[in-house]
């Protein structure tokens, strides 16, 4: 465990104002349906790239009770990546992982962990303050080798091709919780897009989250696919630093309840935030580098 005095973060930053808002195009799409709209939708989708933000704000206390906030290893958990050349990116952890030996590790968006030769840590009980939110204090928890990244297909598709690991040395596995703060949850697996029309609730480590907004946990509606099988889009909110967060299916009935868990935020789109759906990751590790993988649901530690 490294401590901090104070962390920049330089955040993964792209946002538009439709999205922040929690605005999203209406319609759907389909792996075997494809419409004007699919392909605007997919035109504009861009990943979020690692941009430096310097902070000119104090840390401040929030008064009153606040929803959950992550800490320590866990889905939604600030991440930040230093390069070798001393530059550090943050993004938004999503679900904890476990292969057949029983190793765990944590992911994110593939394009977080790219290029390779970095050191991935979590914060810890990290305290957050100023508008922008740029500024944490507290400690932070090394995390492992990188084991798998990727961004996109060998022909430049992205959307539902991005995804990585990093492994989570066994010497801090007492920090790790597979559950969704605020929300609760995954109690399964969602491999495919939730249905257009469903709600989906989404928990992102962005710089206006908890601050500008109130809570770092926002809901949603579905919109299906981008247009392939192995992507997701919804109408919900995302802020700058969302890239890589958890999406999760609200449990019919329950109001902001979680339940499976259902892709990871990678891209926004001129009109919503889209994805890589669960069954896509653990296809792309298996396929590339032949490690099985399976999400640890909550509970299961």
């Amino acid at each position: 465990m490294r401590d901090k005095d104070e962390l920049t973060r330089r955040s993964l930053l792209r946002a538009s104002a439709a999205t922040a808002a929690g605005i999203g195009g209406v319609g759907t799409a389909s792996a075997t349906e494809t419409t004007d709209g699919d392909l605007d939708r997919r035109g504009s989708a861009e990943r979020v790239p690692c941009l430096e933000v310097e902070d000119e704000t104090e840390t401040a206390t929030v008064a009153g009770g606040v929803p959950e906030r992550a800490s320590g290893i866990r889905p939604g958990s600030q991440m930040f990546i230093t390069f070798l050349d001393g530059t550090t990116a943050g993004c938004t952890a999503n679900f904890v992982w476990r292969d057949g030996g029983g190793d765990l590790y944590i992911g994110a968006a593939g394009h977080c962990f790219l290029p390779s030769e970095l050191d991935v840590s979590v914060c810890a009980d990290c305290t957050v303050g100023g508008t922008t939110g740029l500024t944490f204090t507290g400690t932070t928890i090394g995390l492992g080798d990188v084991v798998y990244a990727r961004q996109a297909l060998p022909g430049g598709s992205e959307v539902g091709h991005d995804f990585g690991i990093v492994r989570i040395p066994s010497g801090v596995e007492d920090a790790v919780d597979p559950s969704l703060p605020q929300f609760g949850g995954p109690t399964g697996v969602s491999k495919e897009a939730v249905p257009a029309g469903l709600p989906v609730n989404q928990y992102g480590a962005g710089v206006a989250n908890g601050e500008v907004f109130p809570t770092m946990g926002s809901n949603g509606v579905s919109e299906g696919d981008l247009g392939t099988s192995e992507s997701w889009y919804a109408a919900i909110r995302a802020s700058p630093g969302d890239s890589g967060s958890p999406l999760g299916a609200t449990e019919a009935g329950t109001g902001v309840e979680g339940g499976d868990a259902a892709g990871i935020l990678t891209h926004l789109t001129a009109t919503g935030t889209a994805g890589t759906t669960m069954g896509r990751c653990a296809e792309m590790v298996q396929q590339d580098i032949g490690l099985s993988i399976e999400t640890v649901l909550a509970g299961e530690r």
